[in-house]
Parts: structure tokens; C-alpha cells; sequence
């Protein structure tokens, strides 16, 4: 999943923590690969901040000379604010053995400032500023690069365009925007009005 980044640092012990760059709306698809194990096969569990979650199905299974590879998916439909920070976690337990991914949820929201005129008007432009719904990933090079070409990709603008500051990135856009975009739309923005009527 390209959404799926490191940590800008890794630090020792951590190798298995990844950063998840989402917007709230989207669904996420994660996939836990487990390469090279041998039958009697262990078992592939899905947590969410440390619980259990309902598994979809059984993972897909493949043998090759003996070595058998497994493929599992965890599917979020719809990413919420209150996911900001979550942990997603697939481990694989075979015997003494447990492999750990986890996947930390970084989720953006979306502010729309715009003046009263423009609002009302649907006409001119608004500034569209996305941020962490909950936390912040300041100094989080990775995370930074992933959401300026994710919203360069939804707004269909230059990356150059994004404006980067106290860990918001903001484009401005024609209000118009906001009704062509189904992106934009399942985000369900808040809308601040700004400056005089």
C-alpha cells in the first residue's frame, strides 16, 4: 500500500511500525504477507489498538517446494477523525513464534476557510487546509511527502502548489470544487467563514 510510509527515524525496535497516511472518508485495504513458513501452519490475527478484530476470511494460502507463503487483508470502509493515532496490528503466531506488523494511523481532516461571500455564492476561492485530526506527525518527513502528493493527487494541482506550515497543508481551490469532488466530499469538511461578510 503506497500509503503505507516509514518512520522518518527508525529507531531500534520499532522496524515493525510503519505510519499510515490516510484521509478520513477513504477505505483502507492493509495486506499482512507471511513469507517462508512450513506446516503445520500458525495462525494470522488482526488487532486494533491491542483488541482483536473479526477477521474477513481465510488468508490466502500458496505452497511452493514445501514453503508455504500466506496473504491476509484488513479492510477499513471508512476512515474517521477518531482514527487519528489508531494502531493496526497483524501478527502471526506459530509455536514460540509471533511476527508483529503494526500500522499507525496518521488521518487527516479537512478545513475549508472561506469568506461569507464565497460561500454563499458557491463562486471564487477558498483555502482547503488538511491536518491531523487528533495528533501531530510534526518532523515526520515521510508522512509530509505522502499527504502533499495525496492532495496534489485529489485537487489535481502541482505539489509545489501546497503550502506547508505548523503542520498544515493547505491549496487554494475554487469553492466549486467542493461539489465536483467526491474525494473532497466524503471527507466532509468543515466550513469556517472568514474576514467580512
Amino acid at each position: 500500500n503506497p500509503d503505507l510510509v516509514e518512520e522518518s527515524v527508525i529507531i531500534q525496535g520499532r522496524e515493525h511500525i510503519w505510519l499510515m497516511v490516510a484521509m478520513v472518508g477513504e477505505s483502507i485495504d492493509l495486506e499482512c504477507n507471511v513469507l517462508f513458513t512450513r506446516p503445520p501452519l500458525g495462525e494470522i490475527r488482526w488487532k486494533s489498538n491491542g483488541a482483536l478484530v473479526n477477521q474477513s476470511g481465510d488468508p490466502i494460502v500458496k505452497t511452493k517446494d514445501g514453503v508455504v507463503f500466506l496473504k491476509d487483508h484488513h479492510k477499513i470502509d471508512k476512515v474517521t477523525e477518531k482514527m487519528d493515532g489508531r494502531s493496526v496490528n497483524c501478527e502471526y503466531e506459530k509455536g514460540q513464534y509471533v511476527g508483529r506488523v503494526e500500522a499507525s494511523l496518521n488521518v487527516f481532516k479537512l478545513v475549508i476557510e472561506t469568506s461569507r461571500k464565497v460561500c454563499e455564492t458557491c463562486t471564487g476561492n477558498a483555502k482547503f487546509i488538511f491536518k491531523e485530526s487528533i495528533r501531530s506527525s510534526q518532523d515526520e518527513t515521510n508522512v509530509a511527502r505522502r499527504i502533499i502528493f495525496k492532495i496534489a493527487e485529489m485537487a489535481n494541482v502541482e505539489a509545489g502548489k501546497i503550502t506547508v506550515e505548523n503542520d498544515e497543508y493547505s491549496v487554494t481551490l475554487p469553492i466549486a470544487t467542493v461539489k465536483s469532488n467526491q474525494a473532497i466530499l466524503a471527507m466532509k469538511p468543515k466550513f469556517v467563514i472568514t474576514g467580512t461578510p
